[in-house]
């Protein structure tokens, strides 16, 4: 039997953590001397904080108290990677062949004895390598890759040859050098080298993404002439290359993907009227980049999916140091050292003052969607920035206020199970003139709140089937704590008693549903719109019972 279903929904501002139910099926076993007994079951006695009523199992819901503060906070937290170098930045394969001819004043005008040398005679080749695009890439330390060199001999004469890479560097700052024998006419010469821990050097004079061979050529006479038209055909082929970090100036902007962030407590809310007075959202950026970053946002956008409210974020009056601009990019702290490990951390934020933060949060979101680009790079000339494989742009957002405002209206929705026992057969009754039903609620409350509750019955086709009371006005289940006018706390508990008279007709109604709709109304006591305080001391205190009364047949 899922009654406890039924006396927890009662309580959807949170009381659903009151617990405690009595088993129904326990009647079996109560004595009723009389013949038309009064018996009020108690069900529910229980004190909870403030905290028990509004965390509701959310995921990035924290309610929490700061030293020396009694006043409870509330915030909304995510983390989320923005955008990482693995994923952005690669090194693609590169391929790149050169032609090595002697010049005009290098030919000898006669041919060359057999068995005598002509040469050696040294030649530069540079190629560029734009493996980012935009970028003026100085250095990259490899972490893996290999080169692979074939060169074939289109001379008439035999040749060797010494290839350096000026680029291609190992852990002592050598560069790479392939020794290449004596190869005769029309053959080829191959060799490759393992990259990984070489580092690439992408610069020549001014210039940037810059790939250099220099080879030392020497011809060994066969006899035959030497031309112009002879030649060295030379390929190079970089392939499987990845990074530990590259050096240079990067300049970019490009999209990020959008954030969705969810306010879970305010999920159920299907109408709002209310006011924060100290709202506060901050964006914490923490940056492994090694080079200037600016975060923007092209729009920054708040929805009640229940209500369809929509409000956009955007700055209002002074933005002093600190502040989240929402019209332009925001610089973000960067590494300066690439022996810093830990990440560089920059906090942003808005409030009322710089904001229509106080307006953002007035229709009680339940989503926020952030359409975010950032910036890499900036103007200068600055080619020493760097980017390792493992940077990350990690953003922590917190939407953090003090309980501290007004409410008016803060209207929610639930819906819930539903299970009740049969009066006639699990509790006996006799369905006469007798029969009474009556719930009753007793509250001590020292929260500033008041808390309106109606119910819907409702079958599996989601048809009403009954309410739970059916009066004009709403029913107060909670009656807020008397307010201290100055400062906005409780001053003393307020006790309250509530009573729902139901009907046998309307116990039926209710009997036959399946699921129950709960809405509930919240609204802050004191005098309209005064700003009330929420401490972590405050606490409802409890008590619920269901009282019956009628005739018992005891031959059944």
């Amino acid at each position: 039997m899922k009654t406890s279903r039924f006396l927890k929904s009662l309580f959807i501002v949170g009381l659903a953590g009151l617990g405690g139910c009595y088993d129904f099926s326990q009647f079996d076993n109560i004595k009723v001397e009389p013949i038309s007994p009064k018996m009020v079951v108690p069900v529910v006695k229980s004190t909870i904080s403030f905290n028990d009523i509004v965390e509701r199992e959310d995921a990035n819901t924290i309610i929490f108290t700061k030293p020396g503060d009694t006043r409870f906070f509330i915030a909304f937290r995510d983390t989320m990677d923005l955008f990482n170098a693995a994923d952005r930045y690669s090194f693609p394969d590169f391929n790149f062949t050169k032609q090595y001819q002697l010049d005009a004043g290098e030919v000898p005008g006669v041919p060359v004895p057999a068995g005598q040398t002509w040469g050696p005679f040294t030649k530069q080749y540079t190629e560029t390598y734009n493996s980012i695009a935009g970028a003026e890439v100085k250095l990259v330390k490899l972490s893996a890759g290999n080169i692979n060199m074939v060169i074939t001999n289109n001379f008439q004469n035999s040749i060797s040859a010494i290839i350096r890479f000026p680029s291609i560097r190992d852990q002592l700052g050598n560069p790479l050098v392939f020794a290449m024998n004596t190869t005769l006419p029309s053959q080829t010469y191959t060799n490759n080298q393992d990259l990984t821990d070489y580092t690439l050097n992408l610069t020549s004079g001014l210039l940037y993404n810059t790939l250099t061979v220099e080879v030392e050529l020497t011809i060994h006479s066969l006899g035959n002439p030497i031309t112009l038209s002879d030649d060295a055909n030379i390929q190079v082929s970089l392939t499987g290359l990845d990074f530990d970090y590259l050096q240079g100036k990067l300049n970019e902007t490009f999209p990020l993907n959008d954030i969705n962030l969810t306010l879970d407590a305010f999920r159920t809310s299907i109408d709002a009227d209310f006011s924060l007075s100290e709202p506060k959202l901050t964006m914490t950026f923490e940056n492994l980049f090694g080079i200037p970053l600016a975060f923007s946002t092209v729009n920054f956008d708040a929805s009640n999916t229940n209500t369809s409210k929509q409000v956009s974020l955007v700055n209002e009056g002074v933005s002093p140091t600190g502040s989240l601009l929402l019209t332009q990019p925001n610089n973000i702290k960067y590494l300066t050292s690439l022996t810093q490990q830990q990440p560089e951390v920059d906090l942003k934020y808005v409030d009322r003052n710089n904001s229509n933060l106080e307006d953002f949060l007035a229709i009680a979101p339940n989503e926020i969607l952030i359409s975010p680009t950032v910036t890499v790079g900036d103007p200068t000339t600055n080619h020493d920035y760097f980017v390792r494989k493992t940077s990350t742009l990690r953003m922590i957002n917190e939407i953090e206020f003090p309980l501290a405002g007004w409410v008016d209206n803060l209207e929610i929705c639930d819906t819930l199970e539903v299970e009740l026992p049969d009066l006639e057969k699990d509790l006996k009754l006799v369905n006469d003139n007798a029969l009474k039903i009556r719930l009753k609620f007793k509250f001590i409350n020292s929260i500033p709140f008041n808390i309106y509750i109606q119910g819907y019955f409702l079958d599996d086709a989601n048809t009403l089937l009954t309410q739970l009371y059916d009066e004009a006005s709403e029913l107060m289940l909670v009656k807020s704590s008397a307010i201290n006018p100055t400062t906005g706390k409780t001053s003393t508990p307020t006790t309250h008693w509530a009573y729902i008279d139901i009907s046998k007709s309307k116990y039926d109604q209710m009997k036959n549903a399946t699921n129950l709709v709960i809405q509930a109304r919240m609204q802050t006591g004191g005098n309209t719109h005064q700003n009330v305080v929420v401490e972590s001391t405050n606490t409802l205190e409890t008590m619920f019972s269901v009282e019956l009364e009628g005739n018992v047949d005891l031959n059944n």
